[in-house]
């Protein structure tokens, strides 16, 4: 039994040592700053490729409110030495996406087998599913022989915005027998400030959709159910459409996108559409077509008699508004308060305290699957 089961500490080690886990410019989604705030949690190793730099991380974090969760944190340059030199209860697994999810970079098989209970940040691979999937039946038998907490972080699972979307639909259901008919999704990303030269390449990235758009691949399912796949019809436009409409005008320079191979270049707009199982159709859109540091999102949902709006989930303006019945009035929402990224940490170290995992919104085989529709939308619009 660990210290954690016993009712002690639940010890905790990063797997990289940078913005997801630590933060970072792009925003305030980092786990650390959420942990550090669980009493009983200490953060007790870090392990990155790149040590100098997880120790000033670790240095930074110790001159912080909650320093205290980090003393005696060790730093390590290999996961591997840290997962046989410490005894954690837990690990986060916060990595670029080509260092992890496959044979050659087996960072989840390795913690699991090892009896880590496991955070893993998305997406769990940026290889095509047929080449992972016997990688990842791997992790899911490791997982259960031994009761391992295995949750992904598709944090919008645990956004009350998102969770009072899903109860109106449910009750206009019930009350009304109107079922859900449209599900559009539209994502548009700010890049001017994406400095990090592997998300602009496919290979090392999976491309927006499977890297970025994820979060919105899982919002379609966690909202609308299964997709069938085979309906997904996806176009994009790319950066040598003769058009000249796919040229970017703010890349930071230090991607040197021209140097990247042009198959290897992301779409700067991919639109897909779909039809769900339940006959509902679903839509997609993701651009790459904002500067300076915002983001801006929005899902709506239709039903006979009710539309639904969520519109800036990432930030703390999130907005939820609906209209319902024989009526032209709107009614508004907001959730100034939400921290859907604490929520989830929250939810994954009670689940490794209690045994008890119905309350995990994203274990590892939900999330596969929506691995798979990212892949499949991508894969739509490379044929």
């Amino acid at each position: 039994m660990s210290s954690a089961t016993a009712g002690g500490a639940v010890r905790v080690g990063f797997i990289g040592g940078g913005a997801v886990n630590f933060g970072g410019a792009e925003g305030p989604w980092d786990h650390a700053s959420r942990l550090e705030r669980i009493p009983g949690v200490k953060i007790v190793s870090i392990a990155d490729k790149i040590p100098g730099k997880a120790q000033e991380v670790l240095d930074e974090r110790k001159g912080r409110e909650h320093a205290s969760a980090y003393e005696g944190c060790t730093v390590y340059e290999d996961y591997t030495a840290m997962l046989r030199e410490e005894k954690l209860d837990a690990v986060f697994i916060g990595v670029p996406p080509f260092a992890h999810g496959h044979t050659q970079r087996p960072i989840e098989l390795d913690c699991v087998q090892a009896g880590m209970h496991c955070f893993i940040e998305k997406p769990l691979s940026v290889k095509p599913v047929d080449e992972v999937r016997a990688y990842m039946e791997a992790v899911l038998e490791a997982q259960k022989r031994q009761n391992l907490v295995v949750s992904v972080g598709y944090m919008f699972r645990y956004h009350p915005a998102l969770r009072r979307m899903k109860q109106l639909l449910s009750n206009h259901e019930s009350q009304t027998g109107a079922r859900l008919t449209y599900v559009q999704l539209t994502y548009n990303c700010a890049y001017s400030q994406l400095d990090h030269p592997f998300w602009w390449r496919k290979e090392l990235s999976g491309g927006p959709i499977v890297e970025q758009a994820t979060h919105f691949c899982d919002i379609a399912r966690f909202i609308g159910g299964d997709v069938l796949e085979e309906s997904i019809e996806t176009k994009s436009l790319c950066d040598n459409h003769p058009s000249g409409a796919g040229k970017l005008h703010a890349v930071p320079e230090v991607v040197k996108e021209g140097e990247i191979p042009s198959e290897q270049r992301i779409p700067r707009l991919t639109v897909a559409h779909w039809r769900y199982g339940s006959g509902a159709i679903g839509q997609l859109t993701h651009g790459v077509g904002l500067h300076h540091k915002r983001y801006e999102a929005r899902i709506e949902v239709w039903a006979d008699g009710l539309r639904i709006t969520v519109s800036d989930c990432y930030t703390p303006n999130c907005q939820l508004s609906f209209r319902q019945g024989d009526t032209d009035d709107e009614v508004v929402e907001t959730f100034p308060d939400a921290d859907p990224y604490q929520e989830e940490d929250d939810v994954f170290i009670n689940a490794i305290r209690t045994g008890d995992q119905r309350n995990v919104q994203s274990p590892y085989a939900d999330a596969f699957k929506t691995y798979g529709l990212s892949w499949a939308v991508r894969h739509s619009s490379e044929v």
